[in-house]
């Protein structure tokens, strides 16, 4: 799926010089991923690009040696972009390209003064500063312009890094043979700082807003993370700690298109495209040439070949059987031929009996009941029980350690309840609406703070169903946070009733999930 990423870049219409750099350094990068892309797209001119964005490089560099977005005024240059440029050149120089020498030198010789003096903007933070200051040791030590000793000199500010400064600083350590000790110390910080799930993973922190002048974007930066544990591996090749995390963090990019062809910025097509290709060189370097064969037990599901790299995947499936229940079986997957085998394996099952336990596997999931009474608010405690006539309020409560793409929360609606649909013309507008800026004593809303309301925002949960079995409620991207969402439902037939757990998951990574308590509800006929 690259070619989205090079066609956004290849058509990209705005020109500051981020812009004209990396969509020279994607077009350099055309020619040796090209067998990863389908024959039918093409870039014919990519290297025209090259050397012409190359060559407007000393258009952009202030006096001082440093880069600016516009005008080349030392008054304007961005020691991020600066930065950023020397790390582009040096890319540029591996696939062939010829940055210009003058603009260069007097590009090292900026940052090297950076490293020197207190030489950012007013406004810097001291973890911006930190930052920056990583991304230019990266790009020095990747050209040889430093030693291990002027990595060494920061060690003391890589606690003030964000996540892509340690990533950038781990490279620097590499880069001038920094010992393992010290390169362990910068990778545990990063490891730290991980959220998983059985195929996926994702790093994550809380930014202030300052970070923007360094063009940070999670996925930028655990692209850059990526590269990083790459390099890391390429230069430890025993490694048992980072292991298969580069392919669930490459699975969790990938991802994080959100349903797009490209990424959203382009920071973020870069750098997932450059760790995309360094994932390449370590991980495939063999065009791939197999077959696959799986098994259930002694039981064929199937067999796939595959043979380029931009094959579609294949599924193997078998439906559950009268006598599956309680059977305990192997899968067994066998390869025959070249290249590295991606696969995942799943089982969908209904339990017996409903867990009386929350799960938290990535989403945390709360919901909770209340009910008008007596002119006041009331939580309602398991077994719920309620009139028929009486409007119930359901609140939904989800908390998300880490930023969550394709989210669906799902809310069984138990028999004899009937959602409040304020869509609909037949709806009362009074109940739909009830208790919307009320809450109980002993609500959970007040056991934390910082819950995001149930605004229609694109990046919240945007999207809702109220159905008479469900409601549900989608979101293409939530970053992590805490999300209150709220509808109401009207008690309309007597009886004993079992309410499901509210359930929410990532639709394309099922196995990071929340999954809420069950319960019983019990209406009685009003007199």
């Amino acid at each position: 799926g690259l070619e989205g990423a090079f066609a956004y870049l290849r058509d990209y219409r705005f020109s500051c010089w981020e812009q004209k750099l990396t969509r020279g350094l994607m077009a350099a990068m055309y020619v040796p991923l090209k067998s990863h892309m389908p024959a039918a797209f093409v870039w014919p001119d990519s290297g025209k690009v090259v050397q012409g964005d190359l060559a407007l490089a000393v258009e952009h560099q202030a006096p001082g040696g440093g880069m600016t977005y516009y005008v080349p005024k030392d008054e304007y240059v961005s020691p991020y972009l600066s930065a950023f440029t020397a790390l582009a050149f040096n890319r540029m120089r591996q696939q062939g390209a010829r940055p210009p020498e003058h603009v260069e030198r007097r590009l090292q010789e900026y940052l090297l003064n950076l490293l020197r003096h207190d030489a950012v903007p007013q406004g810097f933070s001291k973890g911006m500063t930190a930052t920056v200051r990583a991304v230019a040791l990266a790009a020095l030590a990747g050209n040889g312009r430093i030693k291990l000793a002027d990595v060494e000199r920061f060690r003391s500010h890589l606690p003030h890094m964000s996540l892509f400064g340690k990533a950038m600083y781990l490279q620097a350590l590499l880069a001038t043979g920094g010992s393992r000790a010290e390169q362990r110390q910068v990778l545990d910080g990063i490891l730290a700082q991980a959220n998983q799930g059985a195929g996926s993973m994702v790093f994550g922190e809380s930014l202030d807003t300052g970070y923007q002048a360094l063009l940070c974007s999670p996925v930028r930066d655990n692209a850059a993370i990526l590269s990083a544990l790459l390099a890391w591996l390429k230069a430890n090749p025993a490694d048992t700690v980072v292991q298969e995390i580069p392919v669930r963090l490459m699975r969790s990019l990938v991802l994080s298109r959100k349903g797009r062809d490209h990424w959203a910025g382009t920071q973020e097509n870069l750098f997932v495209v450059m760790a995309l290709m360094d994932y390449a060189r370590l991980y495939e370097e063999k065009k791939p040439d197999m077959v696959v064969a799986g098994r259930l037990d002694r039981e064929s599901l199937g067999s796939a070949a595959f043979k380029n790299f931009t094959d579609p995947p294949v599924v193997l499936s078998r439906p559950m059987k009268t006598g599956d229940a309680g059977r305990k079986a192997v899968v067994t997957l066998e390869k025959k031929g070249e290249g590295r085998l991606y696969y995942a394996a799943r089982l969908s099952y209904s339990p017996a009996q409903p867990r009386n336990e929350a799960i938290n596997a990535g989403i945390e999931v709360f919901r909770e009941y209340s009910v008008q009474r007596d002119g006041k608010w009331r939580v309602l405690q398991n077994p719920v029980e309620l009139k028929t006539g009486e409007v119930v309020r359901v609140d939904l409560y989800v908390s998300l350690p880490a930023e969550r793409y394709f989210v669906v929360l799902e809310d069984p609606v138990p028999g004899g309840l009937e959602p409040v649909n304020r869509d609909l013309a037949t709806a009362s507008l009074k109940d739909a609406g009830a208790g919307e800026q009320e809450y109980p004593a002993g609500s959970y809303r007040y056991t934390l703070t910082g819950w995001l309301e149930d605004v229609l925002g694109r990046w919240s949960f945007y999207h809702r169903e109220l159905r008479h079995n469900a409601a549900r409620f989608y979101s293409e991207r939530l970053a992590a946070g805490r999300y209150h969402l709220s509808y109401t439902a009207q008690a309309i037939s007597a009886g004993d009733f079992q309410i499901l757990p509210a359930h929410a998951e990532e639709m394309y990574t099922p196995d990071v999930f929340g999954q809420g308590i069950p319960g019983r509800l019990r209406i009685e006929a009003s007199r």
